[in-house]
């Protein structure tokens, strides 16, 4: 992933845990290039810093449909690559 700005496309989260998610967004862009290590960081990250248990899609082009709890749903696009992140924990 680049260093390009994040582009919140779709969320439900309040601002102070956009936040924190975007942050371990951009470290994950910063250490690693290949989406499924960006994923398995942000999701390692996001379990520690805010509870268990967050999901994670990392790549170009996807399909979804997810249940997740509301409140803490968020889509982003940087550069080509899109990220969803949810947290879904029953």
């Amino acid at each position: 992933m680049s260093d390009e700005k994040l582009e919140v496309k779709e969320t439900d989260m309040e601002e102070q845990e956009q936040h924190t998610v975007l942050e371990v967004v951009k470290e994950a862009q910063r250490l690693y290039n290949i989406d499924k290590d960006v994923a398995a960081f942000i999701k390692e990250e996001l379990d520690k810093q805010l509870g268990a248990t967050w999901h994670v899609i990392v790549g170009k082009c996807f399909g979804s449909r997810v249940s997740y709890e509301m409140g803490h749903f968020l889509l982003l696009k940087c550069a080509k690559v899109n990220v969803m992140i949810f947290k879904c924990g029953y």
